[in-house]
């Protein structure tokens, strides 16, 4: 039960219950004799008096009530004939109504104050004057709890009946007459995301806006001829756009990069009624190096809105869509201030009813380097593909590069339709991450995990000795064949790995399925892969690592040791991200421990102090003993340095040791996927690199080159 006012008031009877409203709620119980009548909330169980028997205490509790629920019409009932002539019923809901939306009102409480006899006035019409004192708590979205204490004043006529007398300050103090409730809103500054050299990759900065007010052009066609030869937009597209604003109005044509600034002042400061205003924006000034990690912002929609309003976003706020920008939305987009006031007509504030400040925006920084990641992309160029750059000792992510990509800046600019739809419907997806959300089959260079699952479950050795002539034909009925026609001749399981042979591993593969056929999809998810390799920030794809019981569930087909065969040299159903390999080959350079990749370092607040670290988390080590592991080593090293290494003509005088591993994986395509994945320097390894090139020919050719410029500028930083 909940006690609300107590009213001192004289009761002529002895206990007296009585309902104070049709609705039920609020109770008036008193006792004969007795200075006070307390108001409690009870269910309403007798009838509610007449209007002529109703105290003024019952009256302000049905007032109340109706008030706490929005009821605007029952309150306009309850006033008395003066306050109804000076205000309709419909400006009087309507004003009760703009209030609520204004300040963001979601409900109110009203709780009566201690009772107290209430002072009569005298009133040379003999009406009776009557107070009821009050506090109302608004709870706002904007500014959270309001506590108003006011005074009710309640009148008696000739009719006998008790009604309120109102006006404005009875919601707020001080609001007379013309007066306005206004919410003054103050949007945050949005956090930048900068790279591990605290180089900006996203920042608030600003731009300039090419616009127009249409009354003031006076020579319209030369206006137009200026306007459509620096925005490169047609004259009849730029009349569309002013074509319905009213003289005076300003319509925003096309926003620019600040640097711009003075040429187009240059251009349009001459022309009467084209304006070049400046605005702040978000900017990304590495332009579309590393957009897919850092992603990109578009408006809210009006869907949004409905679930995103009470956090303080409005029709005109911004949302991360892709990459940090969407991952990190809470930090970023900090919480918007606000000041709830009392103003006059012309603005000044009367009375500040209540503030929330405002939160700037937190920082987010990554592990990337802006510069490496450059020098990734320029590698890379415009071959379909991506390229991953790690630094084993902590497992951060240094670049992240994917062609093809996009500028994040057009979307602030403003992106026409016809550019989205090219965008979005280009079929080489210039939107996707291939780095983290695209998975391939790995071709060979999934082989370091068939040797190190040959070592360990397979009673292999490295010195294990097997012949090449080109052809397999381990299984019944079935030849395979090696990259080499010719084959490789006689050579061990090391020198296998060095020149990729397949026949190698089609034998190492078979003798594995005869073990155990769980053996060698159990150590490639020992690698890491089939999962998310858990990196924060970004979203990544699973891959596939399929066995017996993946082909019965998805395939509805049995196993077979061709199966085993296939998969041991990376092909079949296998799929990898680039991501995924980099962080398994992390863990072969690390000595077997395998961890989260590092992408978001910490997030710091605007004095600079971290609120959230992301260190790498350890996933467990990879089931090779260090003997072993020492001899998959070896075979990578012998890839880049020894002469018949499949990448030895791409890093012949390179000035450190480059362990590595070529692959070229086939697919729905007559090209191979290129593949090169590997570590530098081979005795203490500082830098992991990955470069996987759709449909981009052979590993060693094609690949390995790229990887090489791309080791050469990390070492160099």
């Amino acid at each position: 039960m909940r006690r609300g006012l107590v009213f001192v008031a004289r009761l002529a009877a002895a206990w007296v219950v009585v309902a104070l409203a049709a609705g039920g709620g609020w109770f008036l119980s008193g006792q004969a004799g007795t200075d006070g009548a307390v108001f409690e909330r009870l269910p309403l169980s007798l009838a509610t008096p007449t209007p002529a028997q109703a105290t003024p205490q019952q009256v302000a509790a049905a007032f109340f009530q109706a008030w706490e629920a929005g009821r605007y019409e029952e309150m306009y009932s309850l006033l008395d004939p003066e306050s109804q002539a000076a205000l309709s019923q419909e400006r009087f809901v309507g004003r009760h109504q703009d209030i609520v939306a204004e300040a963001t009102i979601r409900s109110l409480t009203i709780t009566p104050s201690e009772a107290r006899p209430a002072p009569s006035q005298e009133d040379p019409r003999g009406v009776d004057h009557k107070q009821v004192p009050f506090t109302v708590t608004y709870h706002t979205e904007a500014v959270g709890e309001i506590a108003e204490g006011n005074i009710l004043s309640l009148a008696r006529g000739d009719d006998k009946e008790w009604k309120i007398s109102w006006s404005p300050d009875l919601v707020f103090q001080e609001l007379a007459g013309d007066r306005l409730v206004h919410l003054f809103r103050e949007r945050p500054v949005r956090g930048s995301i900068v790279d591990r050299r605290n180089q900006p990759l996203a920042h608030e900065g600003t731009m300039i806006t090419v616009g127009v007010v249409p009354g003031s052009l006076r020579d319209e066609a030369g206006a137009l001829r200026a306007l459509s030869e620096f925005l490169g937009m047609a004259p009849e597209t730029i009349k569309a756009r002013y074509a319905a604003a009213r003289p005076d109005w300003w319509v925003p044509l096309r926003d620019l990069p600040a640097e711009r600034k003075d040429a187009a002042r240059r251009s349009f400061d001459p022309i009467p009624g084209v304006q070049v205003r400046s605005t702040g924006a978000r900017l990304y000034p590495n332009g579309a190096a590393a957009a897919h990690v850092v992603g990109y912002l578009t408006a809210v929609t009006a869907e949004e809105l409905t679930g995103l309003a009470d956090q303080g976003y409005t029709e005109d706020s911004r949302l991360g869509r892709a990459g940090i920008e969407r991952w990190g939305e809470e930090w970023l987009a900090g919480q918007p201030g606000a000041r709830l006031a009392i103003i006059t007509r012309d603005g000044q504030v009367v009375r500040l009813l209540g503030e929330r400040p405002v939160v700037s925006g937190a920082h987010i920084e990554l592990t990337l380097d802006a510069g490496l990641q450059r020098a990734a992309e320029e590698a890379l160029g415009e071959r379909p593909g991506s390229i991953v750059v790690l630094d084993p000792r902590d497992n951060a992510l240094l670049a992240l590069a994917s062609w093809p990509r996009f500028d994040p800046n057009a979307f602030i600019r403003g992106i026409s339709g016809s550019e989205w739809e090219r965008l979005n419907g280009d079929p080489n997806t210039p939107f996707l991450n291939r780095a983290a959300l695209s998975a391939y089959p790995t071709g060979s260079v999934f082989k370091v995990i068939t040797m190190a699952a040959g070592l360990e479950r397979g009673g292999f050795q490295p010195t294990s000795t097997f012949t090449c002539n080109g052809h397999w034909t381990g299984l019944p009925g079935l030849t395979l064949n090696d990259w080499v026609p010719n084959g490789h001749g006689t050579l061990d399981l090391t020198q296998g790995l060095a020149q990729s042979c397949d026949i190698v591993f089609y034998e190492v593969a078979k003798q594995l399925d005869g073990v155990d056929r769980a053996a060698l999809p159990a150590m490639a998810r020992a690698f890491g892969l089939g999962a998310p390799t858990g990196v924060v920030g970004i979203a990544e794809a699973a891959g596939t690592v399929p066995d017996p019981d993946w082909k019965r569930q998805v395939r509805s087909q049995p196993w077979y040791t061709g199966d085993t065969v296939n998969l041991g040299i990376g092909q079949g159903a296998l799929e990898a991200t680039p991501l995924q390999v980099a962080n398994a080959f992390a863990a072969i350079a690390r000595g077997g421990t395998r961890q989260t990749p590092v992408l978001v370092r910490r997030v710091l607040d605007e004095r600079g102090t971290p609120l959230a670290e992301f260190p790498a988390q350890e996933q467990g080590r990879l089931p090779v003993s260090a003997e072993h592991l020492a001899a998959v080593r070896q075979g990578m090293l012998q890839v880049t340095g020894s002469p018949q290494g499949t990448a030895r003509a791409a890093f012949r005088g390179f000035p450190v040791a480059v362990a590595g591993k070529t692959g070229a994986a086939e697919n729905q395509d007559p090209n191979s996927h290129a593949w090169f994945a590997g570590f530098a320097p081979a005795d203490d390894p500082q830098v992991v690199v990955v470069v996987m090139l759709e449909r981009g020919g052979f590993g060693g050719a094609d690949a390995a080159p790229v990887a090489r410029r791309v080791l050469e500028a990390a070492l160099a930083r």
